[in-house]
């Protein structure tokens, strides 16, 4: 095998009739492949001629697998996927095309060593009873909110301090990073190694992110557990906004508090690459579901016989990817066509907003207004943002998609303030 090659074994809670099996390459791609061909990896990293490799794959798979045939699923199956060392002889594995919903202009922040030290202070808080705690004292804390305080006076009293904006939109950058460090947190509760924590652009909005490609080898509880790990911190982090808000009885906090409600609802959207999608994804135990979208809408044609990945799924798994299709497609086509008809009136709004912002900025240095000019810098950041990853999304969109492959688990939105989260 290539060097950084890891094979992680069989996809446990497969939605599939014949599991696959995963591996994982060096630069992060993970590949499905048939049991032939994994088998066939481990023999080829054992020494030995052809004859002596081809015996060890009949004596695993118990059936009769020839030398020339051996050679064949070499040179024709694994030679592009880039899994083998002799990379001066094989072909140079095709480039992944970029996920049409995937995450753009990503940076690494937080190195996985880092991560690794505090997912391990961090652990405890995935023991079942401290889940269960946790989850009954923001009922409680949200009751109590709801009946002891003003909300809206509180919301009113932020927008107008330019300030206390500037303070509610750190704590949303410290929750965005929080709620990604509860996904590796609960990779690594559940016996994966979590990656890198970064940020970048999804769709078009800044986000922070987690590799999470490692937990493919959990199963699938293990799986929901860290689809699910981001919003559980996400409640960690308003019970700590109750604690502080008992504490001071600094109204701001309430806002920070409804936004982060706000975000756990919106997480669970199932028609982007959202926490709500991984989990629609580890339920029906099928790791790519934009992938199956044209052979299912294709299977459903009067006439048409379905296609492998299709036939390949368990029933239960096939209804559940079918009813996210007929969901999705729908709902998704909508807001293209949305886009598209109101695309003069956003570039016109755009380009208005950057000149606002600009002279608002300009204003506040000339004046020494210090918040005011941070606040007004930060706005005008988040107006050219989305121009930049619509640009980028739309460059995609027109781009084929020529490997298919596992997408990356990354682009779990966070980080947003005064504007709709896709």
């Amino acid at each position: 095998m290539a060097k950084g090659t890891e094979l992680l074994g069989v996809y446990k809670g497969s939605g599939c009739i014949e599991a696959p099996y995963i591996a994982r390459l060096a630069d992060g791609r993970m590949l499905e492949v048939s049991p032939l061909l994994y088998q066939l990896v481990a023999a080829l990293d054992i020494e030995g001629e052809l004859e002596g490799v081809a015996a060890r794959l009949s004596s695993e798979l118990v059936r009769p697998i020839s030398a020339d045939s051996v050679e064949y699923l070499i040179d024709r199956k694994l030679r592009p996927l880039g899994v083998l060392a002799d990379p001066a002889e094989t072909e140079s594995p095709r480039p992944s095309a970029p996920a049409l919903l995937g995450l753009t202009l990503q940076a690494g922040v937080v190195p996985p060593r880092v991560v690794r030290a505090f997912t391990t202070l961090l652990r405890p808080l995935f023991l079942p009873p401290v889940v269960v705690g946790a989850l009954v004292a923001l009922l409680v804390g949200d009751v109590a909110v709801l009946r002891g305080h003003a909300v809206g006076r509180s919301v009113h009293h932020v927008l107008t301090e330019p300030g206390l904006l500037l303070l509610v939109v750190a704590l949303t950058v410290v929750a965005g990073a929080l709620h990604e460090l509860g996904h590796a947190t609960a990779s690594r509760y559940g016996g994966a190694e979590p990656g890198t924590i970064g940020a970048g652009v999804y769709l078009i909005w800044p986000v922070f992110y987690n590799d999470l490609q490692d937990s493919h080898r959990l199963g699938r509880g293990g799986r929901l557990r860290c689809d699910l790990g981001g919003v559980y911190f996400n409640v960690v982090f308003i019970l700590l906004l109750f604690g502080l808000l008992g504490l001071t009885g600094f109204g701001p906090l309430l806002v920070v508090i409804v936004a982060q409600h706000l975000a756990i609802l919106q997480q669970f959207l199932p028609f982007v690459r959202l926490d709500g999608y991984y989990v629609v994804s580890d339920l029906a135990g099928v790791p790519d579901l934009f992938g199956r979208i044209k052979p299912i809408i294709s299977s459903l044609i009067p006439g048409h016989v379905a296609g492998r990945l299709v036939t390949q799924l368990k029933p239960s798994a096939r209804a559940i990817v079918t009813a996210w299709v007929l969901i999705t497609v729908p709902l998704l086509g909508a807001a293209l066509l949305l886009l598209g008809t109101n695309m003069p009136s956003l570039v016109v709004g755009t380009a208005k907003a950057v000149a606002t912002q600009a002279g608002a900025l300009a204003s506040a240095v000339r004046t020494g207004a210090a918040p005011t000019a941070a606040l007004s810098g930060i706005q005008l950041l988040f107006v050219m943002i989305p121009v930049v990853g619509l640009t980028v999304t739309l460059a995609r969109a027109l781009r084929p998609v020529r490997l298919s492959r596992f997408h990356h688990r990354l682009g779990r939105l966070v980080l947003t303030f005064g504007a709709p989260r896709p």
